[in-house]
């Protein structure tokens, strides 16, 4: 006689209800799947600015004014193009007066929002001061620091739903309050609107911004972080600025990366009138839910939060975290995640030749990127706060950052220091929630650790590492009252002898000799965590002429030209650093001199002149690189014609191979583009660099090539040039000469063509896409808020897994599971021989209560029939664990299911090794079967699992059901 068994649940969770929002602003209406719609909207303003340089006449904050003869202009923006060589200027570091000037910026805006709501203008960075009128009227002055974020509240300045005239004033000048003035400072201080500006819409009730204060905006902390498991905790500050209070709910949904909500925590409060409230909420994930973020597996989890006005979606906010754990243990250095790792990189400054700091977010996402096909791990952002873009893209590709307020040796007065401890918690509050961001500088660099800097740096975040920003010539000789010495080391200082040190700053060189230099003594030691290179990319500075220094404008030692080109010491990081095999043989700004620079992370490199070997060769065993894994390989060897062929081999055997041919004379043009994997956004806000190779015949670059470039363009784009800063035609730097173009407001298509006397010209084209002013439009991605079902089955006296729900029988009476979690969702076990329900036994392993309980049969089949579930696709995971003591153990099941796709028969294979004992499952979770299932809403879908040994019970103890994207 056949047994029916199923189950009730009238009980729901907080963690699985679903989101049901209507659309306020027509802005949002086209989203992906799941996305929440809210009040809130965030406009990019970047394109479609006038401008004007220093002093006008009449009132250019006044609504009457007329600019119609002022520059259009996009945002990034430079107060000044400035030539390569910084326009020879005469002037020193101080630059108190070169660059020093101000900025008019004029913009029309629409605020499409209702009367009620607030409205933000948001600045990622201005230099240095800003003002702002709104209409005609002063709304106010940003005056901390000029490389950090901030806002202004113009909602009692602007007319909803009508014309809006937008005012900044970017005032540059020297400010003795204002770091890293009034001092020297190795690197230019550039103006302009020169990061990303938005116009931010919300509901009254809204999440604040992260720079607020201490408690504002989102926090995400991962207090504990395991191999299989981790906790997150979520801070979260709603700003009611209504007259009334307001029953303020919260769900926050934890998503992985493929857009699956895995856990959702909801919170209410009332919130009192011109007040806010911080949320507090923590959860965790485990086992195939959680991942861990590293530089070989960057996984990243968003977190997006939605607010309600009582059952009303009002604002939601998203942001990206990552689980990982980093501490320093003695005899084994940084360790993450359990696991030492020694971090070799670059410092980066941000700003390039001829546009300053004026850099769109393609820019510094390629950049990034550049360093991590070079195999590094970390990046110093010297000496200033960097755009968010760039932390952005370090999370994303798993680059570790020590970031830095802005100081260089010398430091102010009370209001200075002020200004500093401001512009450090804006820092870290803006950047808090990035997982790349290992270090705080709590230093002034080269002068070491400031008790001011360290205390508000741990203050603001005791969850990271501070690092002294040390030199070896004065200040204190380790870490002091910081975790980390950070020293620098261009010659051969001796270690710190109490503490863990990096040195933070190297030297470097084109041929890669000085780089393999410091690596390798501080890889050395234990005690030494990293070793970042001076460093990523050259960059304009003002040396002064005198007794120690040497007047230049350009640094030329760096891994990347002042134009991101790599130079041959790039391709040695990446034989040191990189898995796959390489050999590369170095170009003739570094094999000169009768040596041939190889580069490989073969065990051995054989070099071919003309297809003669010339010799097989080990890497250089020298002192100086003995603790590098893949030191270069010199070949003694007069090259002066001819072909070179470098064979990497392992065990003696081929494994790659590279051929460079002896620069000839230069014969013609190559065009090439800095990125071609990204849109290229028309409108001037985004730009591109054309780089023009001069190349013999044989299309080998000829690095001591003197011609200037004349650069041409057609189509739908523009060169940057004001003809005043001899950028075209332009000079050429180790074969390459570069200029930048930005697109017309039409996407289309652009060709560059380069030409010089006597050499063929060379062209490439690029095709601009159409730019989306829409930030949360164009940044949002699916979400699959799916229920999951989580049901652990037992008899009496069960004990039930901790956050699962109780499937509890103990009669063979039919027992109705429903859920309105999937529609009328239905269950039933049905089974040829009666059923028999077990309470609870001592099983110890992963979801032992799990094990320790269920029901079973000694039929060989057990059917579990599915019914009334909503049409798509399904993941069903059982567990199957005999939890009766000295009972036989299976673990050979075969299923079959039948779906909307048919039939299907397997024999589960998800347990690799075998069971064979009720007591415990080690560390595994108990025997499961995971099957994907389709519905087609009507018909009822069978799992009939079939026990292949006969003489043992079949169990089931326990299911998962969640649904997974079409």
């Amino acid at each position: 006689m056949e047994k029916k068994i199923s189950i009730h649940i009238l009980k729901t969770i907080v963690l699985f209800l679903s989101i049901s929002v209507t659309s306020a602003i027509a802005q949002n209406n086209e989203l992906p799947e799941g996305y929440p719609i809210t009040d809130r909207t965030k406009t990019n303003l970047n394109v479609g600015w006038k401008f004007h340089l220093g002093e006008v006449s009449g009132t250019p904050e006044a609504i009457d004014f007329d600019d119609s003869k002022w520059e259009k202009v996009s945002v990034p923006h430079t107060l000044q193009l400035v030539s390569y060589e910084m326009d020879s200027i005469g002037e020193s570091w101080v630059q108190k007066k070169y660059l020093r000037d101000f900025g008019w910026y004029r913009k029309t805006i629409v605020v499409k929002a209702k009367p009620s709501e607030k409205v933000f203008l948001e600045f990622e960075g201005v230099h240095n001061v800003t003002e702002l009128w709104v209409n005609g009227k002063k709304v106010g002055t940003h005056e901390i620091n000029g490389y950090i974020p901030f806002h202004f509240d113009i909602s009692n300045y602007v007319k909803f739903n009508q014309a809006n005239l937008i005012v900044v004033k970017a005032d540059n000048r020297f400010n003795e309050t204002i770091s890293p003035d009034p001092h020297r400072s190795d690197y230019v201080k550039f103006g302009g609107l020169y990061r990303d500006v938005y116009l931010v819409t919300t509901n009254k009730l809204h999440v604040s911004y992260n720079w607020e204060k201490f408690d504002a905006g989102v926090h995400i902390t991962t207090p504990t972080v395991n191999k299989r498991n981790g906790t997150v905790s979520i801070k979260t500050t709603v700003t009611n600025e209504n007259s009334t209070p307001k029953k303020c709910k919260i769900e926050t949904r934890i998503i992985n990366a493929k857009g699956y909500v895995l856990k959702k925590i909801t919170q209410s409060i009332n919130i009192a009138p011109n007040s806010d409230y911080t949320f507090r909420q923590t959860s965790g994930l485990e086992d195939e839910d959680f991942r861990l973020w590293s530089p070989d597996t960057p996984y990243l989890y968003r977190v997006n939060s939605v607010i309600y006005d009582e059952e009303k979606a009002v604002d939601f906010v998203e942001n990206s975290f990552g689980f990982r754990t980093f501490k320093l243990v003695k005899g084994k250095g940084f360790v993450l995640n359990g696991e030492p790792i020694f971090l070799i990189g670059v410092n980066r400054h941000q700003n390039y030749p001829n546009i300053g700091d004026a850099v769109p977010n393609s820019f510094h996402y390629n950049e990034a990127l550049q360093y991590k096909k070079a195999g590094m791990n970390i990046i110093r952002l010297s000496h200033y706060t960097q755009d968010d873009a760039f932390i952005k893209a370090c999370d994303e590709l798993g680059m570790l950052v020590y970031e830095e307020p802005p100081t260089w040796i010398e430091w102010g007065d009370d209001v200075w220091f002020s200004k500093l401890e401001s512009a450090t918690r804006t820092m870290i509050r803006n950047h808090r929630n990035h997982p790349s961001i290992i270090f705080w500088g709590a230093g002034i660099n080269h002068r070491g650790p400031v008790p001011r800097m360290q205390y508000v740096a741990k203050e603001e975040d005791p969850f990271r590492l501070t690092a002294s920003a040390s030199s070896p010539w004065n200040g204190i000789l380790n870490a002091g009252i910081t975790d980390v010495y950070a020293t620098m080391d261009y010659r051969r200082t001796e270690f710190t002898e109490s503490d863990f040190e990096m040195v933070m700053e190297h030297g470097s060189s084109p041929n890669a000799e000085v780089n393999q230099f410091h690596i390798s003594r501080y890889k050395g030691s234990k005690q030494n965590i990293a070793a970042i290179a001076w460093l990523g990319a050259d960059y304009n500075h003002l040396l002064p002429n005198d007794d120690r220094w040497t007047r230049d404008y350009m640094t030329n030692y760096a891994v990347l030209s002042s134009y991101r080109v790599p130079k041959p010491v790039y391709y040695w990081y990446q034989s040191e650093l990189i898995k796959s095999p390489i050999v590369h043989i170095a170009d003739e700004t570094a094999s000169k001199n009768g040596k041939v620079r190889v580069y490989s992370n073969c065990q051995e490199v054989a070099l071919y002149h003309n297809g003669k070997l010339i010799g097989i060769q080990k890497p250089d065993n020298d002192i100086t690189k003995v603790n590098l894994d893949h030191p270069s390989y010199t070949f003694l060897f007069n090259w002066k014609e001819g072909t070179l062929r470098a064979e990497g081999l392992n065990n003696g055997q081929k494994i790659t191979e590279h051929i460079r041919k002896k620069e000839g004379k230069p014969h013609h043009i190559e065009v090439n583009y800095n990125i071609n994997d990204q849109p290229f956004y028309a409108g001037g806000s985004d730009i591109r660099l054309a780089h023009a190779y001069v190349v013999d015949k044989n299309g080998e670059v000829v690095t001591s090539a003197t011609h200037n470039i004349q650069f041409t363009i057609s189509g739908d784009g523009n060169i940057i040039d004001n003809g005043k800063i001899n950028a075209n035609p332009a000079r050429l730097y180790n074969g390459v000469a570069s200029i930048y173009i930005k697109a017309n407001d039409t996407p289309g298509s652009i060709t560059v063509t380069a030409k010089s006397k006597g050499l063929q010209n060379g062209s490439a084209t690029i095709s601009t896409s159409k730019f989306n002013p829409n930030e949360i439009q164009k940044n949002a991605k699916p979400i699959f808020d799916y229920p999951i079902v989580k049901a652990d089955i037992g008899g009496e006296k069960q004990l039930v897994q901790h956050e699962w729900l109780p499937w509890t029988g103990k009669s063979d009476k039919d027992i109705i599971f429903k859920s309105k979690l999937y529609g009328e969702l239905e269950i039933k076990v049905n089974s040829n021989d009666s059923i028999k329900w077990h309470g609870n036994s001592s099983v110890s392993g992963e979801l032992g209560f799990i094990a320790s309980d269920g029901l079973y049969t000694k039929d060989e089949k057990l059917i579990l029939e599915i019914s009334n579930l909503k049409k798509g696709n399904y993941c069903i995971e059982t567990y199957h664990h005999a939890a009766k003591k000295n009972t036989k153990i299976t673990n050979e099941i075969e299923v079959v299911i039948t779906d909307a796709n048919g039939k299907m028969i397997k024999k589960a294979d998800d347990h690799i090794v075998a069971y064979y004992n009720n007591e415990t499952t080690g560390e595994r979770k108990p025997l499961f079967i995971r099957s994907n299932i389709s519905s087609d809403g009507k018909t009822p879908i069978n799992l009939e699992f079939k026990n292949l040994k006969k003489d043992r019970d079949l169990w089931l103890n326990g299911l998962v059901l969640k649904q997974r994207s079409n």
